[in-house]
């Protein structure tokens, strides 16, 4: 039994590989043709513009000529004129000479390109690519995105083996708050009836992804019971806002956003999502939010180097400073794991390659249930609505293929500003949330 599905899965392999070499060979085919036709059709119209553009000139030197004789033949106007007209009309016959021979060559290059095969992946190769991209391709499949390795072979060849993100990240998520008896003393405080889930986080950790995995896919079940069908008890973000340091308890309590003005702080259990800290550096430079610090060459970002690498960070009624963008997340992160409210921390790449098992857990942690529907994936941004923020906007395909090696990891990085990040980094916070240590030897800036 066991043999003949290997057998089967071996036999789909090799058709799919076999389908991926055919297509690709007359797909390159009629684009070569197709390239052909469309040089030829502009050749012919630049020819024809050059034509009527010539025709319009010599129509103007005429009538000049005209007004010119009358005037006597040998002025110095008519001899300027017949020399002007006599240089024009050796440019017009050079551009046609040139419209020529160009026309010529591109054929010739035409004719060349449809001979020309391209470079196909053997049938070996991609049976390997898709064994070792197994997980990934599931991932896509189960998120109901159409994949075939024939119309998909650029993305089957970027996407990550599951080796290299087993690498970076382990083989299960990290999900910190279960072990620490959090999800029971939520469940136990006060009236189930009023209790939610809400998402909280520093700028570009992927609280906005959080939010739509739960909103999508999670309820509260007490509460929906108790006040109707509109209260699934799932919060875009926590009361006091989602990217605001929770130590000041008394800030904590009162501060309310907008959307939240009548929501208790403490019947709200934050789900922290927390992001590699060399990848989040990275972003912080693109889209810097309220943080502010001193950038002499934007380019070069984040640029640890310099001395004045203080940072300061402006929230809704009050002001932090950090002793680099770094130390911010460093500080933001340890604040919560000093903060007294049970809360769940999960890292946003396991959001991008373990959605379902890391929304279930965040779910059930808080009392919740998860509906009784086919799981929803974010498939596209989750950055819209008002509270939005970013215009680049970047679809679940885009996550798997960008998060997934160790190479994107440490691209843009040199080996000072890396030897910054590992010297000060929080190395409690890396442990518990297992990503791993960062060496200035791989840099690749």
């Amino acid at each position: 039994m066991v043999a003949s599905v290997h057998s089967q899965a071996q036999s789909n392999d090799d058709d799919l590989s076999s389908k991926y070499s055919m297509s690709k060979s007359l797909s390159s085919d009629n684009d070569s043709l197709l390239e052909t036709s469309q040089h030829e059709r502009m050749e012919r119209r630049n020819q024809r513009r050059a034509q009527r553009k010539a025709e319009r000139f010599q129509k103007r030197q005429r009538l000049l000529l005209q007004e010119a004789t009358t005037r006597g033949p040998f002025s110095m106007v008519f001899i300027t004129l017949m020399a002007g007209i006599a240089l024009s009309l050796i440019d017009v016959l050079y551009i046609m000479r040139h419209l020529d021979t160009q026309h010529d060559n591109s054929s010739w290059s035409s004719t060349n390109a449809r001979v020309k095969k391209p470079t196909l992946l053997s049938q070996a190769n991609v049976t390997a690519m898709l064994k070792a991209k197994g997980p990934i391709l599931d991932l896509i499949r189960d998120a109901g995105i159409s994949f075939d390795p024939v119309e998909d072979a650029d993305l089957l060849e970027e996407l990550p083996d599951w080796a290299d993100v087993v690498k970076m990240y382990g083989d299960k998520p990290v999900l910190y708050g279960i072990n620490e008896d959090n999800c029971q003393r939520f469940q136990h405080q006060s009236d189930p009836g009023e209790h939610m889930l809400g998402v909280a986080g520093t700028f570009n950790s992927g609280t906005n992804l959080m939010a739509e995995l739960l909103i999508h896919n999670c309820f509260m079940p007490e509460r929906l019971k108790k006040y109707g069908r509109r209260n699934f008890g799932i919060r875009w973000q926590v009361p006091w806002g989602k990217h605001t340091p929770p130590g000041d308890e008394k800030y904590r309590n009162e501060h309310k956003s907008k959307k939240d003005w009548n929501v208790n702080a403490s019947e709200i259990m934050p789900a922290v999502t927390i992001r590699d800290p060399l990848i989040w550096l990275k972003s912080m430079c693109k889209h810097q939010y309220t943080a502010r610090w001193y950038r002499p060459h934007p380019e070069h970002c984040p640029d640890f180097s310099i001395k004045q690498t203080t940072t300061s960070i402006k929230y809704a009624d009050f002001r932090r400073r950090h002793d680099s963008i770094l130390h911010h997340w460093n500080d933001f992160y340890q604040e919560y794991l000093h903060v007294n409210i049970p809360f769940m921390m999960v890292r946003f790449e396991d959001l991008v390659f373990h959605p379902k098992e890391v929304t279930t857990a965040v779910c059930q942690c808080a009392g919740g249930q998860m509906m009784n529907k086919k799981f929803s994936y974010i498939v596209e941004s989750a950055k819209k609505g008002i509270g939005a923020h970013g215009k680049v906007r970047t679809g679940f395909v885009d996550a798997l293929v960008r998060y997934g090696t160790e190479l994107k990891r440490y691209n843009g990085y040199n080996e000072v500003d890396l030897a910054f990040v590992r010297d000060n980094i929080d190395n409690e916070i890396m442990s518990l949330m297992g990503y791993s240590p960062v060496d200035p030897l791989k840099a690749l800036a």
